[in-house]
């Protein structure tokens, strides 16, 4: 039986909207095809019920309500596939807590 390749990511996170962000890996497993919105939606359903982000964008890269930094660039976690080596996540907008945008 072939084992699940896991790629590990590097996410930044935040209390509160005035706290400073701190960073927790999780190891995600990888399927190809991954973006990093489904690595979001993995570690929140599977892995830490507390990280919260924005669901809610058009997932097909027009809205840019789910912008993210990625490895220091930013990019739209709905059209940004996970790259299987890991990645480093941050917020790209001004959030509440996690992922989460002020409004």
């Amino acid at each position: 039986m072939m084992r699940e390749a896991m790629v590990p990511c590097e996410v930044a996170r935040k209390a509160s909207a005035d706290s400073e962000l701190t960073y927790t890996t999780y190891n995600i497993p990888y399927r190809p095809g991954m973006t990093v919105l489904d690595m979001m939606r993995y570690i929140a359903d599977e892995l830490d019920g507390s990280f919260v982000y924005h669901d809610h964008s058009c997932k097909r890269g027009f809205c840019g309500s789910c912008m993210v930094k990625v490895d220091g660039k930013s990019k739209l976690s709905c059209r940004t596939l996970l790259d299987p080596e890991g990645i480093r996540l941050e917020p790209a907008l001004k959030t509440t807590r996690d992922y989460w945008p002020s409004e």
